[in-house]
C-alpha cells in the first residue's frame, strides 16, 4: 500500500464535519537527535483549511514532544488546542504526530480517538511517505521546521488531495473527503453510529437486557426504536425465543383484540378458523409494542391483566393459557400528558416503564450522519470505497435537523442513488433542496434539552437567546442588546464569535 492509499483509508475514520482540524506528520531525516525534521504529511479541513493552517507546522510543540518523548495537549486560550504524540520505533523517537483543533470542537473526543488509533499504524509506514521538506529557503542544517515559505501552498494543496471534477488539484475547490466505513454501535446489532450518546446507550443495554424487566423506549419517529428493542431481545436470556413486534397504530380497533389475543372459530362473525394471538405466539420471547400510546383504552385494561396474571384468553375461550413474556414498548408521544388527558392508563404506564430509555434524535448526534449515510448508500448498491463527498455537502447533511431522523436520511441516500447512480463525488448540488438550505446557526428550543458539555450548552443557549431577542425587537440590535444586558458592541462581538453573519446584514442597528 502506498502512502496515499494509507492516508485515504485513515481519513475514512476521521470525524469529519466538525469545526475543523489540521494534521502534521514529521520525522527526523537521520537517527541523530540533531538531524533536521522532514515534513511527511499535512492535511486540514473546515476552519483550519480556511485559515491555511497546514502550512504552519507547530515548531516548538513538535520538537518538545520528541525531545521529552511525551504526549501533550496544549491549549492556546479559549480558541485553539494542539495535541502532539511522539512516534516511537524500537524504543527510539523517530517522528511526531500533531493535531490542531478548535478548543470548542464538539467532537474533540472523536479526534483524540482517531489520533490514538492512527499512531501505531503510522509508524510502520513512515518510510512510504515522500518528504515535503526542508523546502527552498530553509538551510540544510536547520534543526527544525518553520512556517512554510511562499512556494508551499501548491505543495500543501497537493498533500490535501483536493479534487476538482476533472481530477486536477486546486486550493479554492471545496475539500473532498472519503466516506467513513459504517461502524456498528457496540451492544446494538444493526445500529450504525459513532456518537458518544449511542455508545453509552449500547453499554446500558447489556445490563438492562439481562435483567428481564419491561422497558419503555421513547424517541421521535424514525430514530430506530425497533432496532433497540431487538437488541434488548438478542442480548437477553430470551434470545432463543421469538421476537414479535406489533405497531399499535397500524391496526383498526376492531381487529386489535383478535390480533393480540387470538380467537376460536365462530367466536364472532367472520372468525371462520381458529387464530393464535400474538401474545401467545411470543411466549418464551419478547413482545414489542410500537407506538403504545395509540393503543385503544379498552385494550389497555386487557393488556394490563395479561401483564399481571401472565395468562392470555382467546376470544370465545373459557380457559386462559399461561404465557412467559417480556414486554418492550415504544412511543413518540408524551405519555404523562396522555395520562393527564385520560387517554392512557397510569397503572399500565408504570407496568411498562420499569426501565425507560430515551433514544436521542439524529440532530443531537450529527457525527452519526456520515457513517449512516455511507451505510444507506452501500445498502442501495453503491461502492462506498469509490465515492467521496465534498466537505460542504457533508456539513449540510450534518446541520440539517432531520425531522424524520434516520428514516429521512435513508430516503436522502435512496434519492441520491436514484438520481446520480454513477457520481463518484457527492457535492452540495446533489442534495435535496431542504438539506442544502439548512441554516448552520439555527438553534431551536428542543436542542437545549439534550445533556451535553457545559461549554457547548452555554454556546447553544447564547445563540438561541440572541436570535429570540433580535426577533422580539423586530431586528433592532440596540434594543436586543439592552434586553440581553449587553452593550451593542458586546452583542456584535457575540454574533461574530458564533458566525451568525445573517444577523449582521438584516434589521436596524
Amino acid at each position: 500500500m502506498d502512502h496515499r492509499a494509507f492516508w485515504d483509508e485513515e481519513l475514512r475514520a476521521f470525524p469529519h464535519g466538525g469545526r475543523g482540524a489540521a494534521v502534521w506528520v514529521v520525522r527526523r531525516s537521520a537517527q541523530d537527535p540533531a538531524a533536521p525534521l522532514q515534513l511527511l504529511k499535512t492535511w486540514d479541513c473546515g476552519n483550519a483549511r480556511r485559515d491555511g493552517l497546514a502550512g504552519k507546522p507547530p515548531l516548538g510543540a513538535l520538537l518538545r514532544a520528541m525531545a521529552d518523548d511525551r504526549e501533550e495537549l496544549i491549549r492556546r486560550g479559549r480558541d485553539t488546542a494542539l495535541w502532539v504524540e511522539p512516534l516511537r520505533q524500537r524504543g527510539a523517537v523517530v517522528g511526531c504526530l500533531g493535531i490542531w483543533f478548535d478548543a470548542a470542537e464538539p467532537w474533540r473526543e472523536g479526534i483524540f480517538l482517531w489520533g490514538q488509533r492512527l499512531v501505531p499504524r503510522l509508524v510502520p509506514v513512515l518510510g512510504l511517505f515522500e518528504p515535503q521538506g526542508p523546502l527552498p529557503g530553509e538551510s540544510p542544517g536547520q534543526p527544525t521546521l518553520f512556517p512554510l515559505p511562499a512556494v508551499a501552498p501548491g505543495r500543501v494543496a497537493a498533500a490535501n488531495a483536493t479534487v476538482r471534477p476533472g481530477g486536477a488539484s486546486g486550493a479554492k475547490e471545496a475539500l473532498v473527503v472519503p466516506l467513513p466505513r459504517p461502524a456498528t454501535v457496540p451492544g446494538i446489532p444493526g445500529c450504525v453510529g459513532v456518537s458518544a450518546e449511542m455508545v453509552r446507550l449500547g453499554l446500558r443495554l447489556a445490563n438492562i437486557a439481562r435483567s428481564d424487566v419491561n422497558v419503555l423506549l421513547h424517541g421521535e419517529s424514525g430514530t430506530g426504536k425497533e432496532i433497540i428493542a431487538h437488541a434488548l431481545h438478542v442480548a437477553s436470556d430470551r434470545q432463543a425465543g421469538p421476537f414479535i413486534a406489533q405497531n399499535c397504530a397500524a391496526l383498526p380497533e376492531t381487529l386489535f383484540e383478535s390480533e393480540l389475543f387470538g380467537h376460536r372459530a365462530g367466536a364472532f362473525t367472520g372468525a371462520a378458523s381458529e387464530k393464535k394471538g400474538l401474545l401467545a405466539a411470543a411466549s418464551g420471547g419478547t413482545f414489542f409494542l410500537d407506538e403504545i400510546g395509540d393503543m385503544p383504552l379498552a385494550l389497555q385494561i386487557k393488556l394490563l391483566r395479561v401483564m399481571q396474571e401472565r395468562q392470555v384468553r382467546r376470544i370465545g375461550d373459557l380457559k386462559s393459557v399461561p404465557v412467559d413474556l417480556r414486554f418492550v414498548s415504544a412511543t413518540h408521544k408524551d405519555l404523562t400528558a396522555e395520562i393527564r388527558d385520560g387517554r392512557f392508563r397510569l397503572d399500565l404506564f408504570y407496568r411498562l416503564k420499569v426501565v425507560a430509555i430515551v433514544i436521542p434524535p439524529l440532530r443531537h448526534r450529527p457525527e452519526d450522519v456520515a457513517p449512516l449515510f455511507a451505510y444507506f448508500l452501500k445498502k442501495n448498491g453503491r461502492n462506498i470505497d469509490k465515492i467521496r463527498i465534498s466537505e460542504d455537502a457533508l456539513s449540510a447533511l450534518q446541520r440539517w435537523r432531520w425531522p424524520g431522523n434516520v428514516r429521512e436520511l435513508e430516503n436522502e441516500a435512496q434519492r441520491l442513488s436514484a438520481l446520480y447512480p454513477d457520481e463518484a463525488v457527492i457535492r452540495l448540488t446533489h442534495l435535496s433542496g431542504e438539506v442544502r438550505g439548512a441554516d448552520p446557526h439555527l438553534v431551536e428550543a428542543t436542542d437545549l434539552g439534550t445533556l451535553r458539555a457545559l461549554d457547548q450548552a452555554g454556546e447553544l443557549l447564547e445563540r438561541y437567546l440572541i436570535r429570540k431577542a433580535i426577533a422580539a425587537c423586530n431586528g433592532r440590535k440596540a434594543a436586543a442588546a439592552r434586553s440581553l444586558g449587553l452593550s451593542r458592541q458586546g452583542l456584535y462581538k457575540k454574533i461574530a464569535r458564533y458566525w451568525m453573519v445573517d444577523l449582521i446584514a438584516g434589521g436596524a442597528s
